[in-house]
């Protein structure tokens, strides 16, 4: 699933502007439908731009959520553990879990909901 963020977060159509990664999210919501959302570009960043919150708009409670940061330049997963507005907009809409890339092959999990 990491790996799906990843090639959405490839895939971002926003290579216009200035930065150097860009951001993957898959969900998958409790019915079994996969939801995909990538970060957007803008002038001035706030959190409701995060691929995070995107995501989060199409899910259902006891979701789980993948985001992944890659590196315009190589491809390569870095860091994209997700900012606390982005945290409380998950627990909030009721998502059980998100797994993040770390590094090259690394990920983490925050257990947002028991």
């Amino acid at each position: 699933m990491l790996a799906m963020a990843a090639d959405v977060a490839r895939d971002n159509p926003e290579r216009y502007d200035n930065r150097s990664f860009c951001l993957g999210a898959v969900g998958l919501r409790k019915d079994g439908v996969l939801v995909t959302a990538k970060n957007i570009a803008a002038a001035n960043i706030v959190p409701t731009h995060h691929a995070e919150a995107r995501v989060v708009r199409k899910l259902t409670p006891d979701s789980v959520v993948w985001v992944a940061r890659v590196l315009r330049s190589t491809g390569d997963w870095t860091m994209s553990r997700p900012c606390t507005s982005c945290q409380v907009r998950m627990r909030a809409a009721g998502v059980k879990k998100v797994v993040y890339t770390i590094g090259p092959d690394e990920w983490g999990t925050i257990q947002l909901i028991d």
